[in-house]
């Protein structure tokens, strides 16, 4: 009875898995029903029971990841429909963990630092599947990435109940520290997951540099309808931070020709300037950042423009060209030269 349940297991699972001659006609298939089933989980959020939503979810998330899992890779990486059905799959993935936990009867699951780690502590299990195992998508380590980064900030939030934002940007610095290393690791071993190391660590400065900014909205949101302005100033330690992440990820990108780590170096060094542009307690002035950076840019411009010594000759200048002599030819046939065309 046993053997029979597992060869039934088996022949449902070749049914789902995708041919690679039709794989681009499935992935096509699969991103319009991943954009139904999210639809209805908007539409019909206050229509349908939260138990619905989380069967339909869930099914439709079990079609759609388990085909992407179950694909054959038949190259160095991922074709582009198994990448198609990985990411629709992994989206309908976090939609049913939040129907998982309004189910369980958590009203808002993104609210709750408790549920927060479950959920995406089981989201970054799954997508280490695809990203480590056989299949190898680069994508879905770097999905892997920000949800254990999210873990991490949920589970110290759950567990130690911070008062203040100060802990979550020192997680995120540590963060941003671990995936560099991470990346210095990976990068002979696995190229393109080398390169979501870096994007992960960006993304980390990001959210670091928001936090800033959200006190500073904050603070003027709350000062224009007469509440207390007072808002943190980042200080040079947080400003130098953000600049050193900033040129590190545009320094990257320069390098090894990325283009994700050169995006989100504009963005950290925008958030940088946005920070660090805000006049100090002496109101404004160009001592500090300002002079700092026009002093380095300037002595790296006279660097790279000072005159160029001139280059010793060669050891073969003057010399002609080497004398050269015609092969010979097929047996019955006149050398290959010069002068076998005049003759």
């Amino acid at each position: 009875m046993a053997a029979e349940a597992t060869v039934n297991v088996r022949r449902g699972l070749e049914l789902l898995r995708p041919h690679p001659h039709r794989g681009d006609l499935i992935a096509a298939g699969a991103v319009p029903l991943t954009l139904a089933v999210v639809l209805l989980n908007v539409r019909m959020d206050g229509t349908w029971g939260d138990g619905i939503h989380l069967v339909v979810t869930a099914l439709a998330c079990a079609l759609v990841l388990g085909m992407g899992l179950l694909a054959e890779r038949e190259e160095e990486r991922p074709r582009a429909y198994q990448t198609v059905l990985l990411l629709a799959g992994l989206t309908l993935l976090a939609i049913a963990l939040l129907r998982l936990a309004q189910v369980l009867g958590v009203d808002e699951p993104l609210s709750s630092s408790g549920t927060l780690t479950w959920m995406t502590l089981i989201f970054a299990a799954v997508a280490a599947v695809p990203a480590w195992g056989p299949i190898g998508s680069p994508i879905c380590a770097l999905l892997e990435l920000l949800a254990g980064g999210l873990f991490l900030l949920a589970f110290v939030d759950w567990v130690f109940s911070p008062e203040g934002p100060t802990t979550a940007r020192w997680i995120l610095l540590a963060i941003v520290v671990a995936y560099a290393a991470g990346h210095v690791y990976w990068r002979d071993r696995r190229r393109r997951h080398a390169v979501h190391f870096v994007n992960a660590a960006g993304v980390a400065a990001v959210a670091l540099g928001l936090t800033f900014l959200a006190d500073l909205f904050g603070a003027a949101v709350a000062g224009a309808f007469g509440g207390e302005t007072v808002a943190g100033d980042p200080g040079t330690w947080w400003e130098l931070v953000l600049l050193a992440a900033g040129l590190g990820l545009a320094a990257y990108a320069a390098v090894d020709r990325e283009p994700g780590p050169g995006h989100l170096a504009f963005v950290v060094l925008a958030l940088f300037v946005a920070l660090g542009g805000l006049p100090g307690a002496g109101g404004a002035s160009i001592v500090g950042w300002p002079l700092l950076l026009l002093l380095l840019g300037a002595a790296a411009l006279a660097a790279g423009l000072r005159p160029l010594a001139p280059l010793p000759p060669s050891p073969d200048a003057g010399r002609g060209a080497a004398p050269t002599e015609p092969l010979p030819g097929r047996r019955g046939e006149p050398p290959a030269g010069p002068g076998a065309a005049r003759e």
